[in-house]
């Protein structure tokens, strides 16, 4: 059951967030920022996004700024990041597997499916 602020969510951007998660191909990393440009909402709101709905993407590749996840996070994370072959340390992944928001543009716009056109 979602958290009682879930409810107040836009369920549109939610979904939208959720389907650009999924997007980010495996061995690479996006932050909440460039998530929430092409979502057209904020990095707080990709947070909470992945906060409440996360669990069933693949959240590990939506980090912070710094390439950082919640310490709690980190070492399932490095499991993934280690199977896809993601660059990292032992507390962050590096500046090279990070997608720019112009790449993740062009993924939303070739392969995401908008819930909103519908």
């Amino acid at each position: 059951m979602p958290q009682e602020g879930a409810a107040r969510m836009d369920e549109v951007v939610v979904e939208r967030v959720l389907r650009i998660v999924e997007l980010v191909p495996e061995g690479s990393v996006v932050n909440y920022g460039t998530i929430g440009l092409v979502a057209s909402c904020s990095p707080r709101y990709v947070g909470r996004v992945m906060k409440e709905f996360g669990s069933n993407v693949t959240w590990w590749r939506v980090v912070n700024a710094a390439g950082v996840l919640p310490e709690a996070l980190l070492p399932a994370a490095r499991e993934h990041w280690d199977e896809e072959g993601t660059p990292h340390t032992h507390e962050k992944v590096s500046r090279s597997a990070f997608v720019d928001v112009e790449d993740l543009e062009e993924l939303w716009r070739t392969h995401g499916i908008d819930p909103g056109s519908g």
